[in-house]
């Protein structure tokens, strides 16, 4: 006849949040949980998206948006304060919906669905949204409950938590 030990399951929980410094896991865990209650640190940092290993035969970035992406800060400071509304607002009837800063501002940090997040991240919506659960990467709700990123917190995210390319 085999003697087995009877699994208890909440004392198996907790054991696991011991801190047993690597010492003989088994009965240790459960005096220590009671006599000292040290806990091992269960904070999560964030998983870092993973790069591709196959090389893409066209490039994200051709030669005409690098050219953009350059020229892109003065030509928005130029436009934000050289120009104004006033010869443009005599052919459209009523207000616009928005000032020019806030023209430039939804232009410049866009809003993203979760599938472009997940693109742009690289990673699955649902790592996405374990990324917004734990607080790591920002975004609001719609008024129908989906997620909305703006490109701002995105950028964000991976200056905090990812990786960058290896030089």
């Amino acid at each position: 006849m085999s003697t087995t030990k009877e699994f208890d399951p909440l004392a198996y929980i907790e054991n696991s949040f011991v801190d047993t410094n690597g010492k003989n896991k088994s009965k240790k865990r459960s005096s220590q949980l009671e006599n000292t209650g040290k806990f091992r640190k269960t904070q999560l940092s964030a998983p870092r998206p993973r790069r591709s290993k196959k090389v893409e035969e066209t490039p994200v970035l051709d030669d005409d948006l690098k050219d953009i992406l350059e020229m892109m800060p003065k030509a928005v400071e130029f436009l934000g304060q050289f120009f104004t509304d006033n010869v443009t607002s005599k052919y459209y009837q009523g207000e616009f919906k928005e000032n020019r800063s806030e023209l430039i501002r939804r232009l410049l940090d866009p809003e993203l669905t979760l599938e472009e997040t997940s693109r742009l991240l690289g990673v699955c919506p649902a790592t996405v949204r374990r990324y917004t659960n734990r607080g790591w990467l920002a975004h609001h709700r719609t008024k129908g409950g989906q997620r909305r990123f703006r490109l701002s917190g995105v950028v964000k995210f991976v200056e905090e938590h990812g990786r960058l390319p290896e030089e």
